[in-house]
């Protein structure tokens, strides 16, 4: 099981530390932070120089969210709020290029070394190494499910607990049974279907509870919470 956090403060020396603490990815947060595309390439580089999978949580479901990472490099990208098979098709269509989608193609950008990398290895290479992952977190998503999960090319589902919660009138309970039920359920389909599984949780006893379940990966709490529980924990050493 592949373990990591979210980040809220995006600055170079927190994802220098998550490298040095050899954590297996963190998930840069576009979708509740006010982190702006022009901060992304420093946060990208600061990941690669400790070889950190750093995957981009993007703000919505567009085409220029798409664009503008995956050309400056990035690797892995989440996207929120998917509801129906349509929203899935669209996210796979913009992140891989001819057969797999129809991602706008510039090879005059970073991704492709601004173009010395040859365009046919470029192509190739995109479509190999690019990873994609959904988050199923709404009542619309699980009544869905079946037919996102038939999407050709769909490889990962992140299950979105605080708003599944939210979605089903119970915002906040996300170890109501309700809540844990449906997500167990979704847990099942995806492995039976080969497709990659992950959840968050920000307590340990989360952790070991989606564990049991044999999620794939776990997003964990945030940088600033670690940091906020860190201080706490101190002063009550004093």
């Amino acid at each position: 099981m592949k373990f990591g956090i979210f980040i809220k403060c995006p600055q170079i020396e927190i994802i220098e530390i998550c490298g040095i603490a050899k954590l297996d990815f963190v998930v840069l947060d576009m979708e509740h932070t006010s982190l702006g595309f022009n901060d992304l390439k420093p946060l990208l580089l600061a990941a690669e120089k400790y070889s950190l999978e750093i995957i981009l949580r993007l703000p919505s479901n567009k085409e220029e969210y798409f664009k503008w990472p995956l050309d400056i490099g990035f690797k892995h990208i989440q996207v929120p709020q998917i509801e129906t098979e349509e929203d899935a098709h669209f996210s796979i269509k913009n992140t891989y290029f001819y057969p797999k989608g129809q991602r706008g193609l510039c090879r005059f950008v970073r991704a492709a070394d601004y173009s010395d990398k040859d365009k046919n290895d470029y192509i190739k290479d995109s479509n190999k190494t690019l990873k994609l992952t959904l988050q199923i977190e709404g009542k619309s998503g699980i009544d869905n499910l079946d037919s996102i999960l038939s999407t050709p090319n769909l490889e990962s589902i992140m299950i979105g607990p605080y708003d599944l919660s939210q979605s089903l009138g119970i915002p906040g309970d996300i170890w109501n049974q309700e809540v844990t039920d449906e997500m167990t359920k979704i847990i099942k389909k995806c492995k039976k279907l080969n497709i990659q599984v992950g959840t968050f949780t920000d307590t340990i006893e989360g952790i070991n509870f989606w564990k049991e379940r044999d999620v794939d990966f776990i997003e964990y709490a945030s940088d600033m919470n670690l940091l906020l529980d860190s201080i706490k924990n101190l002063k009550k050493g004093l």
